[in-house]
């Protein structure tokens, strides 16, 4: 799970780098950055399935060896305690999603529908701003007040809402509000995640405005639709909102910007993706583990099979048991895959199945320091493959 963790802190800063610099390119390249780190943190533990070496060596030597660690005078266990925290925060955050559909679902209970905005229905709900709503039946709630507003205005909210839905931004903010669950620890998910709502505000307001609307028109209307802001009720439903609290200023002044670009070529988002999925895979590829000393090219490794006679071990040292394995309370099989060469001595030393990063390495440290009699062939004495468990049991 650290390395999880480390991979995915790798990716969100990445993001945020990446959407820094082309802070005076398009809003649509940079949300899609943002999707992209949101999308590669949902299936980042996916890696903990895949084994950590991709070549399996089938070998009949297996060799266990138990290393006893005493428990520390209490026998208090932090890891239950670290999962029963996560465990909580992730309810909380889902819990807060759930009551933001239930908000929306009540709201829309009893609306009344004024028209439709390409294909989808307008209703007139007690919301304090445009939001737009659903996920397999989107539509668009204007508040009472927009009554209102001129036509420019209505038209305007109307054109940034349906381009909400038209970018399947309502998808997106709940897999980003499921990633935040995931990772409620974790800050850098909450900063990409709040880019990413404010980069599709963003390129919505692109969409509004080459869709007709002028700027000067549009920032009008979010003038308009910000006068009847309610924080409570703007934070609490799942929605695309048209305004929120922090977002107003900084939008007025981008869309006064007669040099930022309002669109990118579909070329340009697609090379984008591609490269974003590169390095989300090349990220994920990426292995914890030391380099092991390799075994000459000269010398023949063999596996024990007939007229192979297998290495035995004449010395060995029991490994260490790490602190923080101790106070986690983690036990389990380290094993190892090694090459016993003719002098008796294990090198190419790789983990064929972990357990946990420090015990891993105590594994291996432990045994690079046994001394084993060779494997035969012939009656001399040649280099073979083996592998070896090393068991960790907390007495």
């Amino acid at each position: 799970m650290i390395a999880v963790l480390v991979k995915v802190t790798l990716i969100w800063a990445l993001a945020l780098v990446v959407v820094w610099s082309l802070r005076r390119g398009s809003a649509a390249m940079r949300h899609l950055v943002c999707a992209a780190a949101v999308l590669a943190a949902a299936v980042m533990p996916l890696v903990l399935l895949v084994p950590v070496q991709l070549e399996v060596v089938r070998v009949p030597l297996v060799i266990s060896v138990a290393a006893a660690g005493r428990a520390s005078g209490s026998s208090w266990r932090w890891g239950p305690v670290l999962l029963s925290l996560w465990s909580l925060g992730a309810l909380l955050a889902l819990t807060r999603v759930a009551v933001g559909f239930w908000r929306v679902r009540r709201v829309r209970y009893r609306p009344s529908q004024i028209g439709t905005q390409g294909v989808v229905p307008v209703f007139e709900a007690g919301v304090a701003v445009p939001v737009a709503v659903g996920l397999v039946w989107p539509a668009i709630l204007m508040p009472t007040g927009a009554a209102e507003w001129s036509d420019e205005h209505r038209i305007a909210a109307l054109r940034h809402e349906a381009a909400h839905v038209a970018r399947f931004d309502l998808w997106t903010n709940l897999l980003a509000h499921l990633v935040c669950a995931m990772y409620w620890f974790h800050p850098l998910v909450w900063a990409v995640a709040r880019r990413l709502r404010e980069e599709q505000e963003l390129a919505c307001d692109d969409a509004a405005v080459l869709s007709g609307t002028s700027p000067e028109v549009y920032a009008e209307a979010l003038v308009a639709a910000a006068r009847f802001l309610r924080p409570p009720v703007t934070t609490s439903m799942i929605g695309c909102h048209m305004v929120t609290n922090n977002s107003l200023q900084n939008r007025i002044a981008r869309l006064l910007d007669v040099e930022l670009p309002r669109m990118s070529s579909l070329n340009a988002l697609r090379r984008v993706a591609l490269a974003s999925a590169a390095v989300a895979v090349c990220v994920g590829l990426l292995t914890a583990q030391a380099p092991t000393p390799a075994v000459p090219a000269a010398d023949k490794v063999y596996k024990v099979t007939n007229g192979i006679q297998a290495p035995k071990v004449l010395h060995k040292v029991d490994p260490d048991y790490t602190d923080e394995a101790k106070a986690a309370g983690i036990d389990g099989t380290v094993r190892l895959s090694v090459v016993v060469g003719a002098d008796g001595q294990a090198r190419a030393i790789t983990v064929v199945r972990g357990l946990d990063a420090g015990l891993d390495l105590k594994a291996i440290e432990a045994v690079e320091k046994w001394h084993f009699q060779p494997g035969t062939k012939d009656g001399q004495a040649v280099p073979v493959r083996a592998q070896i468990e090393i068991n960790f049991r907390i007495k």
